[in-house]
């Protein structure tokens, strides 16, 4: 699922890579979860998992790996809430995305280079 999600991005579709990408992030994140768990999580405890699963990795928040910058990140843009009676969001929003609230303009290549490289981060910290 995520080759087809690069390989939209490498030919210039980034509706594409982005729909693909952004929804599959919770369902990575909920498989390192259950590696040394045994169980999946729901999202807030998988986003604490992240964080601290990224300052073991790193020796801690304040690190020049930027963890509180990645954690501030999450939160605040991949994992956004999402207000359906506000019907504002864009593609970098999984709950935007998911629920077909993305403004059509926010579909770019950056975003969907944005959504990649927030993958990267989390298979390198999780």
């Amino acid at each position: 699922m995520l080759r087809e999600g690069v390989e939209a991005f490498h030919l210039g579709r980034p509706i594409t890579a982005i729909k693909i990408l952004v929804t599959e992030i919770e369902g990575i994140l909920n498989a390192a979860y259950r590696t040394p768990n045994g169980k999946a999580a729901k999202t807030k405890v998988l986003l604490d998992f992240a964080i601290t699963s990224a300052e073991k990795r790193t020796g801690g928040p304040r690190t020049l790996f930027l963890t509180t910058e990645f954690n501030r990140y999450l939160l605040n843009y991949t994992f956004a809430n999402y207000d359906p009676d506000n019907h504002a969001g864009d593609a970098g929003s999984r709950h935007a995305v998911g629920h077909g609230a993305a403004n059509s303009e926010s579909y770019t290549m950056i975003k969907a280079l944005q959504v990649i490289l927030t993958l990267d981060q989390l298979a390198f910290y999780t």
